[in-house]
């Protein structure tokens, strides 16, 4: 534990180079007593104790919430993704799946095409080059199976990490992708000591505001369960950006008398469209209709269990959209 303790912080992460260390830093030396494991010793010690390295955190929180380190009045919360030990070669997308099939497809077409060409010539011995398209032929029937097969579990989850199965493939720093966690962190205002810490395969934030923010809570609550029989319950304030703006999360943290600060996503509008933005428009649960600022009524066409339905009335938007190119106009005049 002292070893992995060091490794973090010093930013020294992998088994091997925590090795290395032990053998040639002094302060390791020191702090192991001369102890040498290699790295398939401080793997297993990882893999084998999850539970009692958790609670050494928990311990760790414990010892904090004595010397009156949390607040327990204002968390942030946040996500960050980091890589999973997953490569890109071993992580199948659906489209990456349909290109592999076409491809081994192809090949079994064009193997096929050949043995039947050296068939032609009856009476000729099966020649080297024959038996080698024979198993080339084997080889790309059995992938294409394999793929397909693939192809199936793909439709229930989505994606599939061979190497780290909860692994997704996500955006991540300077605008690229790699095959990720995202880590969820809760956050103390009062000396910024980790309220909460857990790890989704979402690639999105948008679904956890719920999830992080009351794992904090309760993480407090146990906190002050151990100093008082009956902990007084006081309405936290939670602090979000805008990627965790959603109806559903927050009538769930309001339940939970938690006060939520959390920036409001903006709409993706035109110059001069401002006027219909989503938030301007009002739901009527009677007769599910929308009216739109303009005082317009729009229905939908679909049927009551369709997941994603739109709602328009196609005659008064056309005479609208008019009605505020000209207002539009009229008013950049006159300012």
């Amino acid at each position: 534990m002292k070893l992995f303790l060091y490794g973090y912080l010093n930013g020294i992460r992998t088994t091997r180079k925590l090795e290395r260390e032990a053998h040639r830093n002094i302060e390791v030396m020191w702090l192991l007593d001369q102890l040498k494991p290699d790295d398939r010793t401080i793997s297993k010690f990882r893999q084998h104790n999850p539970e009692a390295l958790k609670n050494i955190f928990k311990e760790f929180s414990l010892l904090c919430n004595e010397l009156g380190l949390y607040g327990k009045q204002i968390i942030a919360v946040d996500g960050s993704k980091f890589r999973a030990s997953n490569s890109r070669q071993k992580s199948f997308t659906k489209r990456k799946v349909q290109k592999m099939l076409k491809h081994y497809e192809d090949s079994a077409s064009k193997y096929l095409a050949l043995l039947e060409a050296g068939d032609r010539d009856e009476g000729a011995a099966e020649s080297a080059s024959t038996v080698d398209l024979k198993e080339k032929l084997r080889q790309a029937q059995a992938r294409i199976q394999e793929l397909e097969a693939m192809a199936g579990r793909i439709k229930e989850t989505g994606e599939i990490s061979v190497t780290d199965p909860d692994a997704r493939h996500m955006s991540v720093s300077n605008n690229g992708t790699d095959i990720a966690h995202n880590v969820q962190i809760a956050v103390d205002e009062k000396h910024h000591l980790v309220a909460a810490v857990d790890v989704v395969s979402s690639p999105a934030d948008q679904r956890q505001l719920h999830n992080i923010s009351s794992q904090a809570v309760e993480s407090f609550e146990a906190m002050d369960a151990d100093e008082n029989p009956k902990p007084s319950k006081e309405p936290i304030t939670v602090l979000a950006d805008k990627g965790y703006y959603c109806g559903e999360e927050l009538e769930k943290c309001k339940q939970e008398q938690m006060k939520l600060i959390v920036s409001r996503q903006k709409p993706a509008t035109q110059k001069g469209q401002e006027t219909y933005s989503k938030e301007r428009f009002t739901y009527d649960p009677k007769t599910d209709e929308y009216i739109c600022p303009m005082g317009q009524r729009l229905k939908s066409g679909c049927h009551k269990a369709t997941k994603d339905r739109r709602y328009k009335n196609a005659k008064a938007c056309g005479s609208l959209d008019k009605k505020a190119e000209n207002l539009h106009q009229s008013n950049k005049n006159i300012i």
